[in-house]
């Protein structure tokens, strides 16, 4: 069942994704964008793979941080897991968090569920910073292209949803406790008595909420995090002799982020081109110079992440190595 879903969500990124890129390739020469990548500026393409790999980093970091009033989680575990993560969602849209989820929770005493809600704590943050960059373009240029706004909105209603289901799950309520109760007399006893306990194992992974030093930390990485793609985007224009503005740069990062809210087709091809054309070509009359930064993006940031992925995943001989400290 699971297989299938996962099937069915990769042929619908993979639609959406040529769509993408059909929109994004109209009236484009072709052979000016040939032309942009035969002389690519060598150093600033370097520049974007160190900026990925920091980024990298700093998103182990942050998790680290975030789980650790749960267990002190070894960095080099979660930086692998992150890269695993990232690789399987570079092949099939969003199915990274599961299998990250599963690799910690089989090398440490954390419950999977709960390192599955530690990620969703990731992604509140995510969405967070999106809102607070979202709020810096628009005192940079308060006039913004309609799909920005729209973008920026969409942005908002994700914090605020995913803030509202995180309060819902950590403050005991009289709705939860009869949703348990119903659980409890509609499912058998021993099923009913393991997805509670799942369930209460999964808050743990929230405790990070609870620590406002953690919050801050947590937010502050973020950021950091965050810029290192910003600044990766913007090194990608560079490369192909387009120098845009950080308005420009932080435009193509929301585009991107919430464009990979929906399904995505491998390598993310088709979104991330979409996001350059647009957040790029304000002030061009073309969008080829665009274009060839974004194939710069997917070749110095995607695709790297995607074969040090494989060689984690490898290592770690998968989710299907055992470990002496697992917690069902």
């Amino acid at each position: 069942m699971a297989v299938t879903t996962q099937l069915k969500w990769t042929f619908i990124g993979i639609i959406v994704g040529l769509g993408f890129l059909w929109l994004s390739l109209r009236g484009i020469d072709v052979e000016s964008v040939a032309s942009s990548l035969m002389s690519i500026n060598p150093i600033p393409a370097i520049l974007v793979v160190i900026a990925a790999i920091l980024f990298m980093l700093i998103k182990a970091w942050r998790w680290a941080v975030i789980l650790k009033p749960v267990a002190s989680v070894d960095l080099s575990l979660l930086h692998s897991a992150a890269y695993i993560g990232t690789a399987a969602n570079l092949i099939i849209v969003h199915s990274g968090e599961v299998i990250r989820a599963a690799l910690v929770g089989r090398k440490t005493t954390i419950a999977p569920s709960a390192v599955l809600a530690s990620i969703g704590v990731e992604r509140v943050f995510d969405f967070m910073v999106v809102v607070a960059l979202f709020g810096v373009l628009l005192m940079i240029d308060p006039q913004l292209p309609e799909y920005v706004a729209a973008a920026g909105v969409v942005a908002v209603l994700l914090v605020v949803i995913g803030l509202l289901v995180v309060i819902s799950l950590v403050i005991p309520s009289k709705t939860r406790g009869q949703l348990a109760r119903l659980v409890t007399r509609l499912l058998p006893e021993k099923f009913s008595d393991l997805l509670i306990k799942q369930l209460k194992r999964s808050l743990i992974g929230f405790s990070a909420l609870g620590s406002p030093l953690i919050v801050i930390q947590t937010f502050v990485l973020s950021i950091i995090q965050w810029s290192c793609i910003i600044a990766a985007i913007w090194l990608s224009g560079v490369a192909v002799d387009y120098m845009a503005t950080l308005s420009m740069a932080i435009t193509v990062w929301i585009l991107m982020v919430v464009g990979l809210t929906l399904p995505s087709s491998p390598a993310q091809l088709g979104t991330i081109q979409l996001a350059f054309t647009l957040g790029l070509s304000f002030t061009l009359d073309e969008t080829q110079v665009p274009f060839a930064a974004s194939v710069v993006y997917t070749v110095c940031v995607n695709l790297p992440y995607m074969i040090i992925g494989a060689v984690c995943w490898l290592r770690s001989g998968g989710i299907s190595m055992q470990s002496g400290n697992v917690q069902s």
